[in-house]
């Protein structure tokens, strides 16, 4: 499915730029996440990194569509012993994006919401070791979730924007391959990135 979805969001943001690439631009971005397992009482909120590359598409001067391809480190510290799971996925967030104010202006607040899939790379523990219970990873190759946020556009010069992002996003299903528990992704995400047109010209 993870697949599926990159190589169709490939080939959307590719029609898009073919039919009008004066309002497609792309850069890196990058941020943390705080995260902590949900369903689970003895989880407690932990720090990971988040860093890749996005792509903005303008539909009209309100309405956009924003693509992320991103290293992200989800997970959770625990109460009873401080121990801490630290889960590194490649994630596809894809966001509707409303834009306040007018084309022209510089700063330009928005919100977006949007669903996100996420392939699990590794697991490993505080101490950097593979999490393992009787020989086998936990936790399920796939996340799938939504998220949704607040942030704004700055205009650094002529169609090169700071992008900043402040979002939340969780999972719809449960994460374990456990019978006996349950946990869900969760974390509150900030992000900065530059966008630059694929056309300076």
């Amino acid at each position: 499915m993870f697949k599926k979805i990159t190589i169709l969001s490939a080939f959307i943001i590719g029609s898009i730029s073919l039919i009008n690439a004066q309002t497609l631009s792309i850069g890196p971005v990058a941020g943390i996440n705080i995260s902590k397992f949900t369903e689970n009482p003895n989880s407690k909120s932990t720090v990971g990194m988040s860093i890749g590359a996005l792509a903005n598409y303008s539909v009209n001067e309100h309405v956009g569509i924003s693509a992320k391809l991103l290293f992200s480190q989800l997970g959770s510290k625990y109460t009873i012993n401080n121990a801490t799971s630290t889960l590194n996925y490649l994630q596809l967030p894809i966001s509707l994006v409303y834009y306040f104010g007018d084309a022209g202006d510089k700063f330009r607040p928005k919100i977006y919401a949007g669903p996100y899939v996420g392939r699990l790379l590794s697991a490993i523990d505080g101490n950097k070791n593979d999490l393992l219970e009787n020989g086998i990873n936990p936790y399920k190759k796939q996340d799938v979730g939504g998220q949704f946020g607040l942030g704004f556009n700055y205009l650094l010069k002529s169609r090169t924007w700071l992008n900043f992002d402040l979002g939340y996003g969780a999972s719809f299903t449960d994460i374990t391959k456990s019978e006996s528990s349950i946990e869900h992704n969760s974390a509150i995400t900030f992000k900065l990135g530059i966008s630059f047109p694929i056309d300076p010209k």
